[in-house]
């Protein structure tokens, strides 16, 4: 690092230290205090399903038009920098948009030994499946999602198995799986992973919303969640219809898996006043660090947001590693937390059956 670039270092970690940001270290070099998209990878070993590569192409007409309406917006959800097309979008290949992606990173994480580390998962999750969800939703492949087969347990990939985890985690403190009538927002759903399963497990569940603020977002949940046959329960509400869909249906639940994080704050506080305004009682968050609730500002410093939560009364009332057993989360190397609050003054209705 040079003189001139050791000034700019020095008065940027002042400044870091002096508002209580965090910015994290990847060298020497002053640029590499960013977050970088990987280049992904995906599993071609199986043909995509018929008419698919057509439509998912970067070209067509309908994700062009998305793009522009989105362009056009003058919108507090927008995102910020992190997922520009120059450069996040850019590890994203759309017709294996379920491969190793901007949208989940299936295996750049685990780093060597894959197939053990999943093989660890697997048999954690399945020995959490009391309501035998694994019977009820399983993993194909499709759109180049990498699984791992193994002979006494489901095939595996990363999609499902976060899955049926964040249900447990629903069904544990929200009771989830016994509730009936209600209605779920995801924000910044992706490509509809949650919509699927929880469409497909969960039987009380009335709709399932999808929206997004990346209009690659909106145009792949509308093409997965109609091939996946769950377009009946799940919905995606495109960003410029989104508030008056949503006031309309006043959901019941609001889940946040690895989006907040991604965010300026001026987005986080626009999502979460919005969640406020419309009286939703409960939010899942998993964030991108462990249990801290950071935004993302201008790819380099980091608020945190939990004054935001705490501002619109929502306060934390579970909050648990997403791997419970610290022998497996040690060897597979997770470190996210599951995180839900509820709203200060709002009903929270029981789940069917509760006295």
């Amino acid at each position: 690092m040079n003189h001139y670039s050791s000034r700019i270092f020095l008065t940027v970690r002042y400044l870091v230290g002096l508002f209580g940001l965090t910015l994290t270290r990847t060298s020497t070099e002053l640029s590499s205090y960013r977050i970088h998209a990987g280049h992904g990878r995906h599993d071609d070993s199986r043909p995509l399903p018929a008419g698919s590569a057509g439509v998912l192409d970067d070209r067509n007409p309908e994700l062009a038009e998305l793009r522009t309406r989105y362009r056009r917006l003058d919108s507090p959800f927008k995102p910020g920098r992190f997922w520009r097309r120059s450069r996040r979008l850019r590890d994203l290949n759309l017709r294996y948009f379920r491969g190793d992606n901007a949208y989940v990173w299936q295996l750049r994480q685990l780093g060597d030994n894959a197939r053990l580390k999943f093989f660890l998962l697997t048999r954690y999750i399945s020995s959490l499946d009391t309501h035998k969800l694994l019977d009820r939703t399983s993993e194909d492949g499709a759109f180049g999602c990498w699984t791992f087969d193994f002979e006494s347990l489901p095939t595996a990939s990363r999609d499902l198995l976060d899955s049926i985890n964040e249900i447990y985690f629903l069904e544990r403190h929200w009771g989830l799986l016994s509730r009936e009538d209600f209605t779920v927002v995801d924000i910044g759903a992706g490509y509809g992973r949650l919509a699927h399963r929880m469409v497909e497990c969960v039987p009380g569940l009335t709709r399932y919303l999808c929206v997004d603020s990346i209009p690659e977002s909106t145009f792949l949940s509308e093409h997965y969640l109609r091939y996946r046959k769950v377009d009946g329960k799940a919905t995606v509400l495109p960003l410029d219809v989104m508030e008056d869909r949503l006031a309309t249906e006043r959901p019941d639940l609001a889940v946040n898996i690895h989006s907040f994080s991604e965010m300026p704050i001026s987005a986080i506080e626009a999502w979460i006043g919005l969640l406020a305004r419309l009286g939703v009682p409960a939010l899942m968050i998993v964030p991108n660090e462990g249990d801290r609730l950071l935004s993302l500002e201008d790819d380099y410093l980091r608020f945190d947001f939990t004054p935001v939560l705490r501002q619109h009364g929502y306060v934390l009332a579970a909050r648990e590693p997403t791997v419970a057993d610290p022998d497996v989360r040690d060897l597979v190397g997770v470190g996210d937390w599951f995180m839900l609050f509820t709203r200060e003054g709002a009903q929270q209705a029981p789940p069917s059956g509760a006295s």
